[in-house]
């Protein structure tokens, strides 16, 4: 079956930023006396702050709380993980190719938009997607279906016709959700079986990802020569 857009999560899908993200939320624990074990917060990875933040806390957190935690956690994880940035491998090859032959791309994100900005800068990779839906524009976290189906609106595509890259179980189960497509892109962290994905890849050099998203696009992409890098 053909898929007529792809989808990208970011934290854990397009950049292995796991080990970062883990190491700024024990940091940010430590700080405020919080005990809590490794997997208790892995088991929480993919979904909104103020959804993490409501389990890590005992008490209620009030708006201005969860913006103020909120900001300190991720100031954290972007001073660890800024200076080492980078792709997971066949990224930008895969978003240019699906460009040239006109096929959209699209971020959906968990991530607030600084941390956004901050990777898919770092990768000059904006330019690739026609559609980018951060944690600021939706108001329930993955897994409800929400952001994909805002992105699938945004797309001008029917949820069906769009193929998600996912790795945290919350993200996979909020694509099920609004009825797309998954592939579960494996990573160190991945230690569960995903029996709601279509299919694991390792990284993006994956050859069964253009015959998903469309069989004709390797000769639309042939087409325009070979690289003269």
């Amino acid at each position: 079956m053909i898929r007529k857009v792809s989808i990208y999560d970011m934290d854990g899908t397009i950049v292995r930023n796991h080990e970062n993200h883990l190491n700024a939320w024990k940091l940010f624990c430590q700080n405020h006396h919080i005990a809590i074990t490794e997997e208790e917060l892995l088991a929480v990875f993919g979904g909104k702050n103020e959804d993490i933040l409501q389990k890590v806390f005992v008490h209620k957190l009030s708006q201005k709380e969860l913006r103020q935690f909120e900001e300190e956690k991720e100031g954290l994880y972007r001073g660890l993980y800024k200076p080492y940035i980078k792709e997971v491998e066949g990224l930008s090859d895969l978003l240019k190719n699906l460009f040239i032959a006109q096929i959209p791309a699209a971020l959906a994100t968990s991530a607030p938009t600084s941390n956004v900005d901050m990777v898919i800068d770092a990768l000059d990779i904006r330019k690739y997607f026609s559609c980018i839906i951060d944690a600021t524009m939706v108001t329930h976290g993955k897994p409800h279906p929400e952001i994909f189906l805002k992105v699938a609106e945004c797309l001008r595509e029917k949820p069906q016709n769009c193929l998600v890259f996912e790795d945290s179980r919350v993200g996979i189960e909020a694509a099920i959700n609004a009825g797309c497509m998954v592939a579960v892109v494996k990573s160190p962290f991945t230690k569960e079986r995903f029996t709601g994905a279509n299919f694991l890849i390792d990284d993006f050099r994956d050859p069964r990802i253009q015959n998903l998203i469309n069989p004709v696009l390797s000769i639309k992409i042939e087409k325009q020569g070979p690289k003269t890098e």
